[in-house]
């Protein structure tokens, strides 16, 4: 019984080599790659009211504050040179006798915010309006996920992420507002979605951080498995080449007898398409068969052909038949 397999398979990639494989039984993930930034949200300004010096600031860039939360203390001109004039007095004497007079400023973020450039620093005057800090109301990661694979991701799925400077520390949370891209056009849209960061210290990226991650909308387990690579689309259809099993063969058609039933959907492949893989075919049997089963190789054309021996010629017989002549 002769094998024949049907070892071809078309690839994008020109360097594909054509391997033999099995099918067998395992886990999928699905895994959809996301990659995305990080953003600032409603950012806004906190500017000086007075002309006068920032007697404290204890609020630098990349921090978390709060609504309560003092960035600093702003003084006016009074204030301040009454302060440096003390001589015996401390400074939180002096401040407790006169803050009911001179008022000092308490500066402080509306609401819970992010501050993204601190350029106030202790005992520095300041003009009016001049900008302190910058901050944002909060910092938005943005995701980006690839035309083939968006119309796998929906709300509420899981999202694995890390920053691409720190791939080991990985975090989760859920997808929200997720949309596609470019809706109702001829284009095959991708999808993007948005999480705002809220105020947690312990795990946030800084605005500007490349980061990325995974989704995985779906896993199956034990389940039967090819590699993706070894299956051929041709129109709607896809096809795997299996292994046969072939009985006697003709130049039109060759039997089947083990790999596939009755009614398989099959592909039949362009000479280019086969690569390095060979059609089968009809070919010369050169083998004898021998009265045992066993095969015979035939002789050497060059050997001599055998003679048969004198000696096992039959003698005719000497007494031929009846002398009509004798007495």
């Amino acid at each position: 019984m002769i094998r024949a397999a049907l070892l071809a398979a078309l690839c994008a990639v020109p360097a594909f080599s054509q391997q033999a494989g099995v099918v067998h039984r395992g886990t999928i993930d699905q895994v959809v790659g996301v990659v995305g930034t990080v953003l600032p949200v409603d950012i806004f300004r906190i500017k000086s009211t007075i002309e006068g010096r920032a007697e404290q600031v204890w609020t630098s860039t990349g921090d978390w504050v709060g609504p309560d939360q003092d960035l600093g203390v702003l003084v006016n001109k009074e204030f301040a040179a009454l302060n440096d004039a003390r001589e015996s007095t401390s400074s939180s004497i002096l401040k407790d006798r006169w803050k009911t007079v001179y008022q000092p400023t308490r500066l402080h973020c509306p609401s819970p915010c992010y501050i993204l450039k601190a350029f106030a620093r202790s005992n520095v005057w300041v003009k009016p309006r001049a900008v302190l800090f910058e901050a944002a109301a909060h910092l938005r990661m943005t995701g980006r996920v690839r035309p083939e694979e968006a119309h796998l991701v929906r709300d509420g799925m899981t999202l694995r992420y890390w920053s691409l400077k720190d791939p080991k520390t990985r975090f989760s949370t859920k997808i929200v507002h997720y949309l596609r891209d470019n809706q109702g056009l001829k284009i095959q849209p991708g999808g993007t979605f948005t999480l705002d960061l809220a105020m947690r210290p312990e795990h946030f990226f800084p605005p500007g951080t490349e980061w990325a991650g995974i989704v995985v909308p779906t896993k199956k387990e034990n389940v039967l498995m090819v590699p993706t690579n070894a299956l051929i689309r041709f129109g709607d259809d896809v096809y795997l080449p299996v292994k046969v099993s072939t009985g006697i063969t003709t130049p039109d058609w060759t039997e089947l007898s083990a790999g596939a039933e009755e009614r398989r959907p099959f592909l039949n492949l362009s000479d280019a398409q086969l690569r390095q893989a060979q059609r089968h075919k009809m070919e010369a049997d050169l083998s004898i068969p021998t009265p045992s089963g066993e095969e015979e190789a035939p002789p050497a054309e060059d050997s001599p052909k055998p003679r048969r021996s004198q000696s096992s010629l039959r003698e005719p017989d000497s007494n031929l038949g009846e002398d009509p002549y004798s007495e």
